[in-house]
C-alpha cells in the first residue's frame, strides 16, 4: 500500500510541476539529449536521466550505488528502501556535464526553473555568484543541500498525508 502511494505521489508531482510562466532560456528537460551519463534510467521512476541531466543525482548507500533524476526521487528511493545516502553528487544546473558534491553545492529553491518530480524547484550550482545571479533573474532563494533535502521530504510527506 505504501509503495503504491509513493508511485502515485511521483505521478502527481511530475504532472503538477509544469509552470510555463517566465520560461528560462534553457531546455529542461533536454530534448534529444547527448549522453551526459551511461546510467540512463532513474533507479526510482525510470525517467531518462539524460533528458533530466540538470537535476540528476548519484549516491551510495549500504545497499549499493543509485542514480536518480531528481532530489525528489533520491528522497523517495531512500524512504522506500530505507537507505541512508552518502557520497551524494548532483549535476550543476547550468553545466549538466559537471557533477558536484552536494555539500559544496549552492542550491536555489523556488525559482522559475522547472522542477523535476516536484512543484518547487530545487536546483544546484557549483558557484555561489552564479547562483545569486540566477536568483536575481529567475527568483528563488539561496539554500544548502540540507535545506533542499528537508523541503523535498516535507513536500513528499505532505502529498502522502493528503491521500
Amino acid at each position: 500500500m505504501r509503495l503504491g502511494s509513493i508511485v502515485l505521489l511521483m505521478i502527481l508531482l511530475f504532472t503538477s510541476c509544469r509552470d510555463s510562466s517566465q520560461p528560462l532560456p534553457l531546455k529542461h528537460p533536454i530534448k534529444n539529449p547527448p549522453a551526459f551519463t551511461d546510467h540512463v534510467k532513474c533507479d526510482n521512476c525510470v525517467m531518462d536521466r539524460n533528458m533530466y541531466a540538470r537535476t540528476r543525482y548519484v549516491f551510495e548507500s549500504s545497499k549499493g550505488k543509485f542514480y536518480t533524476c531528481s532530489l525528489a526521487c533520491l528522497v523517495i528511493l531512500s524512504m522506500k528502501l530505507q537507505l541512508k545516502p552518502h557520497s551524494i553528487k548532483v549535476a550543476d544546473y547550468l553545466n549538466p556535464n559537471k557533477m558536484i558534491d552536494v555539500q559544496k553545492a549552492v542550491y536555489v529553491i523556488g525559482s522559475r526553473a522547472r522542477g523535476t518530480m516536484t512543484k518547487v524547484s530545487k536546483i544546484a550550482f557549483s558557484d555561489r555568484a552564479v547562483a545569486e545571479r540566477f536568483v536575481a533573474k529567475y527568483g528563488g532563494r539561496i539554500a544548502t543541500f540540507a535545506e533542499a533535502m528537508q523541503k523535498a521530504r516535507e513536500e513528499i510527506l505532505e502529498t502522502l498525508s493528503e491521500k
